[in-house]
């Protein structure tokens, strides 16, 4: 199928943005290719559907009571669900946003006049499809097993509320953290004098912020997080149900990502003030650059860790005291990091100094919190 041939029955919305109609132009040639090669009918998709369907509904009666079990489970720790099925959301959704801007980049499309907003609609709707395919997936599964099982109950509303909801957060989440939207709606080339700066070459710093994720990540390799999960396992305690137990394990790999992230931020901006001194960068550009996405990734472990401190039975203000405590922790110890090692000075003193702060503060919490009880 070309462009001359397309067939007049396609939606609008395909025929006002070009990028949206590459992508479909591309699925429907990989399917009727498909066909030609194996040489299919036309009426295998709808043998294929009509065969499926009975077995799906077969699939789910036989297995009702176990689903209604698990659906009441969800219902019971909506939090949790929430929490988990924000996590995937904000991973997956970043991802695939990822996939689909670097695979625009290398399209042909790059040089075409498409209007930026164009452009970021079909990117949006790429990515938001799949995620609205698989909660409408969930959804349907969950109220046919409650069918299945005897009627529809609160236990129903409630997960996919649950689900829906944490769906929600994480693509929040993941908008949040693409970065500078509006420098790539018009990428400018790095290399070429700008018109307003005079001949002065302005390159782009934006790939520095993922470098102290990328380092975290590089750190966690299976064979170096097997000695944490092993610690996080023994640390469940004999009895304990499931949920207790998986929430102990995720709070020790969450408190090693975050600890992490401290360690990886002192060790990036030591090297990466090391290449850019001779660079006019400034210091507020440079600690802005290399901390925006690690305090991002800071609030929500933190938020995170505080959730499953609650499902473990943590009082409320407790897990408040926790989680102001380290954010205030992190963000003392990564500033003066990255503020000393612009300056070529040591960070030491100013980070023992910020740790005694933070631990005299939680003793007078504690002190206090004592003389109230």
């Amino acid at each position: 199928m070309s462009w001359t041939s397309l067939p007049p029955s396609l939606p609008r919305m395909l025929q006002r943005h070009p990028a949206l109609l590459v992508q479909w132009l591309q699925v429907n040639n990989r399917w009727r290719r498909w066909r030609q090669e194996r040489g299919a009918s036309s009426a295998l998709p709808i043998v294929v559907t009509l065969a499926a369907v009975p077995l799906a509904v077969a699939v789910l009666a036989a297995f009702s009571a176990q689903l209604a079990g698990t659906i009441a489970t969800l219902a019971d720790y909506w939090l949790l669900a929430a929490a988990i099925t924000a996590v995937y959301a904000a991973t997956s959704l970043a991802r695939r946003w990822r996939q689909v801007r670097n695979s625009h980049f290398q399209s042909w499309l790059i040089a075409a006049p498409i209007e930026p907003a164009s452009v970021r609609r079909s990117h949006a709707i790429r990515i938001v499809i799949p995620t609205i395919a698989q909660f409408s997936a969930v959804a349907v599964v969950i109220l046919a097993a409650e069918l299945l099982s005897g009627g529809l109950t609160v236990s129903s509303t409630a997960a996919i509320g649950a689900v829906g909801g944490g769906l929600l957060l994480g693509g929040l989440v993941a908008w949040l953290a693409q970065g500078d939207r509006a420098a790539e709606r018009l990428e400018d080339s790095r290399y070429v004098p700008r018109v307003d700066s005079g001949s002065a070459l302005q390159p782009n710093s934006a790939a520095l912020a993922g470098w102290p994720i990328a380092q975290v990540l590089a750190w966690s390799r299976p064979e170096n997080s097997r000695y944490i999960l092993v610690v996080a396992l023994f640390a469940v305690q004999g009895g304990s149900s499931a949920v207790a137990g998986l929430s102990v394990v995720v709070l020790y790999l969450l408190a090693s990502y975050l600890v992490g992230l401290l360690s990886a931020v002192q060790h990036v901006a030591k090297s990466a003030a090391l290449w850019l001194r001779a660079t006019p960068m400034a210091l507020g550009e440079f600690v802005w650059t290399l901390s925006r996405r690690v305090l991002l990734h800071q609030l929500s472990g933190t938020m995170l860790a505080g959730t499953f401190m609650l499902l473990l039975g943590a009082p409320l203000p407790t897990a408040l005291q926790f989680a102001a405590l380290w954010l205030v922790l992190a963000i003392s110890i990564s500033g003066f990091a990255l503020v000393d090692s612009y300056r070529g000075r040591s960070p030491t003193t100013k980070l023992v100094l910020s740790l005694a702060t933070v631990a005299a503060l939680a003793a007078l919490w504690q002190l206090r919190e004592g003389a109230k009880a």
